[in-house]
């Protein structure tokens, strides 16, 4: 109608979508939430449970200044934090760890950890519960950053991945950067037993995903369920990369 502005932002606010297999989540879908313990920090789910039959959980949390836990936190998980920008302090009972943008922590089942942020700051918080072997030894905690990881080249993907977790037997979730060249894709559709969290961190694509095609772009997110048939192409105009959750060394019962 004359003289009442145009809805932009109609297209945006209605990319996200539930499938049988996939869920795809858009900065517009997502929905604030407060979680226990964390105080100027607003909580907003990417995959839980209660999401298909996802065995983890992913958020992303937006610290305002000063925002932090007011308890420990993440009791009965094991917990993997990444810092998508500002900073963020991560505290246990054997050391502290000053996160800036790109560099992340992760802390096995049974260490707790208390967060702050001095300024705005954003990050994600993946957790599962995990998996013992009798005869596989607990993992460690490891800090770092995704620019001291080794970026692997990978034909299968048409790009590179950088593990940020050690891949061996003792660890049941990876968690890795992948990244891709324009035009990039991969060379063929994986289906596979594992499930997936994916939040893209730069750029955009075109994700193959049951029988759909999707449209991914920065700050988007997809879980995908296990047997979900997917691939990627790297479109636009800069290079494209996501932060992917998969649970590994495990035979799925």
């Amino acid at each position: 109608m004359e003289g009442q502005p145009l809805r932009a932002d109609y297209v945006s606010a209605n990319r996200g979508r539930v499938r049988s297999t996939y869920i795809l989540m858009c900065p517009d879908n997502l929905v604030e939430n407060e979680l226990p313990h964390l105080h100027g920090v607003v909580a907003k789910p990417l995959a839980t449970p209660r999401a298909l039959p996802a065995r983890f959980g992913e958020y992303l949390l937006e610290f305002e200044p000063g925002g932090r836990s007011v308890r420990p936190v993440g009791a009965g998980f094991e917990n993997f934090l990444y810092v998508l920008d500002g900073q963020a302090r991560v505290r246990t009972e054997t050391g502290a760890h000053k996160l800036e943008s790109g560099g992340f922590v992760f802390l096995p089942d049974g260490v707790e950890f208390d967060i702050d942020s001095p300024g705005a700051s954003r990050a994600l918080w993946v957790k599962r519960r995990y998996e013992r072997v009798p005869g596989v030894a607990d993992p460690e905690t490891v800090v770092g950053h995704v620019d001291e990881v080794t970026h692997i080249p990978d034909d299968t993907i048409g790009g590179t991945y950088a593990p940020l977790l050690p891949l061996d037997e003792r660890f049941d979730m990876a968690m890795n950067v992948m990244r891709f060249d324009i035009g990039a894709r991969f060379t063929m559709v994986e289906v596979h037993h594992q499930e997936h969290g994916l939040y893209m961190l730069e750029g955009q694509g075109l994700y193959y995903l049951g029988d759909d095609h999707v449209e991914v772009a920065a700050d988007d997110f997809v879980y995908m369920a296990p047997y979900c048939p997917q691939s990627f192409y790297a479109t636009g105009s800069t290079r494209a990369s996501y932060l992917l959750y998969k649970d590994i060394n495990r035979d799925g019962f």
